[in-house]
């Protein structure tokens, strides 16, 4: 079918036809959209196509997109400000962008299942679409630029893109123990209780400290991150003949993301963490990458508080060596009680699932709750070494 594809979707000048009613079947059925988004997204077509200006500007904005490359955020911009048709224009420009990424899965020789599987983003954000307009579109671009070009894919539960690690930290692991430790680097304002001066909006301007580091050719100086995901004020000293680097600012890593839908069990999360290591080596081998990263609300250090040791959400994190950083609760309440909620809705959010009722608890009783960040080493992985660190 993809191949097929390929062929029909082109116009005369070479590019692909996007608004074509065939088209636009195909393509969607290409991917596994649902019938009833594949017509919506028919009928859209046919309206676009019907006004001359609106086709043009769908077209404009997908040869910036997806043929010169621009910048994606301006282009994304002014797809979403495009008039009337915005949602719907937006999700038959990405659907355009099959072809020339299917060439680029065969040039990497990636399966088609794996283009499938991650396009199944399409149809959870246009439902989200959906539910927050009123009518079937797509909004969500700065995110499923990604998916459309090429560098994210869905591998099991989980979905990965490679990135260089931007967090401000220095992983070591100890060569006699294989013990890990984690550095934090310097100039990064901490509250007292070790978190990042700002998180939920709270400042610490009498306790809050700096973190500092030095390397001095023999020993690693810094503020240590505890093994509970908070900074610590007071440092310690890593003999660099003991304790090697295994992560620092810019090494190449996979971040890990978390789909909605289905359940999140350990082994399901562990089973996609060896794929993505033979994935990467087979498909991406110029990318050696050193580590799993993740950032989301998931590893909210006060889960494992408030939840049982053996719920997926505290599994989850137990892979990971959790670090803090700028954060609050607006992803949590989104992800646990829907999509723009705050802390102002609290009275009215459903208490229908226990996670529901437990941060409703947690929150209403003068808790907060806010997002972090973790690494799991992927040599650690590999070994099977469960995270020890040192703090």
């Amino acid at each position: 079918m993809f191949n097929r594809l390929k062929e029909r979707a082109k116009g005369p000048d070479g590019a692909v036809d996007f608004l074509r009613d065939d088209y636009v079947a195909e393509a969607g059925a290409a991917i596994g959209l649902p019938e009833e988004i594949v017509g919506a997204m028919r009928a859209g077509a046919a309206a676009i196509r019907d006004d001359g200006a609106s086709a043009e500007t769908a077209r404009t904005l997908y040869r910036e997109l997806f043929v010169d490359a621009l910048p994606p955020g301006p282009v994304n911009e002014r797809l979403l400000a495009s008039g009337p048709y915005a949602g719907m224009m937006a999700a038959l420009v990405y659907l355009g962008a099959l072809p020339p990424l299917i060439e680029r899965y065969e040039s990497r020789r990636i399966p088609e299942r794996v283009l499938v599987m991650t396009m199944e983003d399409m149809t959870i954000w246009m439902r989200r679409h959906r539910e927050l307009h009123g009518e079937w579109g797509l909004s969500q671009l700065g995110w499923l630029i990604k998916h459309w070009t090429g560098s994210l894919f869905r591998l099991g539960r989980l979905q990965f893109t490679f990135m260089a690690y931007d967090k401000p930290f220095r992983a070591f692991r100890s060569r006699s123990t294989g013990q890990v430790a984690v550095l934090c680097e310097a100039g990064v304002r901490y509250r007292a209780d070790g978190q990042v001066d700002g998180t939920n909006g709270t400042y610490d301007p009498n306790g809050g400290w700096v973190s500092s580091y030095a390397f001095d050719g023999a020993v690693h100086t810094g503020s240590p991150v505890s093994p509970a995901g908070a900074a610590v004020r007071t440092p310690i000293a890593l003999d660099g003949a003991e304790w090697e680097p295994a992560l620092e600012r810019g090494d190449v890593v996979l971040d890990v993301h978390i789909p909605e839908g289905g359940k999140m069990s350990r082994d399901l999360c562990r089973e996609s963490y060896g794929q993505a290591i033979a994935f990467a080596a087979e498909h991406f081998p110029e990318k050696p990458f050193r580590a799993f990263v993740c950032a989301s609300w998931l590893l909210a250090p006060q889960f494992p508080g408030l939840l049982p040791p053996d719920s997926n959400i505290v599994r989850f994190q137990s892979d990971y060596f959790i670090t803090p950083i700028l954060s609050d609760e607006e992803q949590t309440l989104e992800r646990v009680y829907g999509f723009g909620t705050k802390l102002a809705d609290l009275p009215r959010v459903p208490r229908d699932s226990s996670l529901q009722r437990i941060v409703y608890d947690h929150l209403t009783a003068g808790g907060a709750i806010h997002g972090a960040a973790g690494l799991l080493l992927r040599d650690d992985w590999e070994r099977g070494t469960a995270r020890a660190p040192i703090g």
